[in-house]
């Protein structure tokens, strides 16, 4: 029984945990479909309200969400405009402009998140979906770096946005992504629930991993520095009190050799007047 649940884990025969939350680490639309009863295909779309499925969030993993960070322009473009379709918020978008955009919050994000250990893959989401749109995935090397991340990030302010950062099942976005979206022949658009990661140009990420990596060399030898200074300080500090615990005997021993020395004028002055009687 143990070696079948563990092999139907995930997938579509387990009928407690979401499969596409283990896929995206996110949850389909939650939409009513008549007639569609508690079995049809989530690939085509899903709704945990209806599989009554359970979302086993994970207590640490090497990939963390940072919720809705990015802001999209489409979605910029219909709070501006006011109520309008997708399409025609679509065309309001000026392209190059969204596109410079999303490369300075993408290195900028990039260069945030190397702080604390080395990126496999960072990964913003195109998808226009209310649970989807914005999401930010980033993949560490291992579960440190990533809890490091949650519980610096949990709570901060990035261009005006709260941070709403979660550990994530999503460990190989093979997976996740949609693979119609890569090759620009997907017919559901912004609204798939499948991750449309938005691309990014090799030469970029190349360049922001050496620049990540020289980042984390200098601050470890800046780190180092302060450790031997901090270690100078104390043995400075210890040579000092020592130094101060020295004197402190020798004031003592010259005030017991000043008063063996007044004892022995005594004795000396009254063994003189015991003699002159």
């Amino acid at each position: 029984m143990a070696k079948h649940l563990a092999r139907i884990h995930g997938t579509e025969e387990d009928k407690v945990n979401c499969p596409f939350y283990h896929k995206i680490g996110g949850a389909g639309i939650q939409i009513d479909v008549p007639g569609k009863g508690p079995c049809f295909p989530f690939f085509t779309i899903y709704s945990c309200s209806l599989m009554q499925r359970l979302h086993h969030k994970p207590a640490f993993s090497p990939t963390i969400l940072i919720k809705h960070l990015y802001r999209h322009p489409v979605r910029q473009a219909e709070m501006m405009g006011g109520v309008m379709t997708t399409s025609e918020a679509e065309k309001l978008v000026d392209q190059e402009k969204a596109q410079e955009d999303f490369l300075l919050f993408f290195e900028d994000i990039y260069m945030e998140l190397s702080k604390f250990g080395q990126l496999e893959a960072l990964h913003v989401v195109d998808n226009l979906g209310d649970h989807m749109i914005g999401h930010v995935y980033a993949n560490f090397r291992d579960e440190e770096m990533a809890s490091d991340a949650l519980q610096v990030l949990q709570g901060r302010y990035y261009d005006g946005r709260i941070c709403q950062v979660e550990f994530s099942p999503v460990t190989d976005f093979r997976e996740a992504r949609c693979r119609d979206y890569d090759e620009e022949s997907c017919s559901r658009g912004g609204f798939c629930n499948f991750l449309h990661v938005k691309p990014v140009p090799m030469c970029l990420i190349r360049s922001l991993e050496d620049d990540a990596e020289e980042d984390r060399r200098r601050h470890a030898w800046e780190k180092d520095q302060e450790e031997r200074e901090a270690r100078r300080e104390r043995r400075k500090k210890r040579r000092e009190e020592k130094g101060e615990r020295d004197s402190d005997r020798k004031r003592r021993r010259h005030r017991s050799d000043d008063k063996d020395d007044s004892r022995g004028r005594q004795a000396d002055s009254d063994d003189d007047d015991d003699a002159r009687r």
